[in-house]
């Protein structure tokens, strides 16, 4: 019986752990606030974040939304700027955004190519992006983002409900104090989602209806 209850313990044990970490490949489950899970990996300087959540949009909304660079500082956390630079079609862009860091550390700024791919059977949508630091020339004074990638992955479901999961992969460059990476796994990521989550419910959004989307 002993045997019996120490073997259930160590099973209790590991489907704890498996649910924290169910793929077994570093992730580490931080918390769950406000609707949002979050995840966070580290390897070296490379900071990887996970967020998980759902919102009631129609998957062109959110698309529409993430389509305009020139509305990011309106829901994006510390987004000072942000402009589009090459639309180069209805699926792939170059885009500039512009991070206000707490002093006494420099601003960061940020170019990404960004590319856009929908499933026809499942609908499931995939954005993905990565950064091109020489893609214009560099601001005195502020520091350019070498690394970084992003990939938004959206599900519609029943309801009106989109399922969606934000993937960021970054080295924000020169020394960032533990405080000011915090603030980047826990805090910048999810206050986004929450900016998201509120920009998006304006009529243009929730009406949206693009061509080269399958609602």
């Amino acid at each position: 019986m002993r045997k019996f209850t120490l073997l259930f313990q160590l099973m209790l044990v590991s489907l704890f752990a498996f649910a924290q970490n169910p793929s077994g490949d570093g992730w580490v489950f931080k918390n769950e606030k406000d609707g949002i899970k979050v995840w966070y990996r580290k390897t070296s300087d490379i900071h990887e974040i996970k967020l998980a959540t759902s919102l009631k949009t129609p998957l062109s909304g959110l698309v529409k939304l993430l389509s305009e660079p020139e509305h990011y500082q309106e829901w994006g956390y510390k987004v000072s700027e942000a402009r589009l630079l090459k639309q180069v079609s209805d699926h792939e862009t170059y885009y500039y955004s512009k991070f206000d860091f707490p002093w006494p550390l420099d601003d960061r700024d940020l170019i990404m190519h960004s590319v856009m791919e929908q499933d026809p059977i499942t609908r499931k949508l995939t954005s993905h992006s990565v950064a091109q630091p020489d893609y214009i020339s560099k601001n005195k004074g502020i520091t350019r983002i070498n690394t970084a990638q992003t990939t938004w992955t959206m599900v519609p479901g029943a309801g009106g409900w989109v399922y969606i999961e934000y993937y960021i992969y970054s080295s924000p460059g020169g020394s960032i104090p533990d405080w000011a990476v915090n603030m980047a796994i826990d805090v910048g990521p999810r206050e986004t989602i929450k900016g998201i989550r509120k920009f998006i419910q304006q009529e243009k959004y929730q009406q949206a209806k693009l061509a080269y989307i399958k609602d």
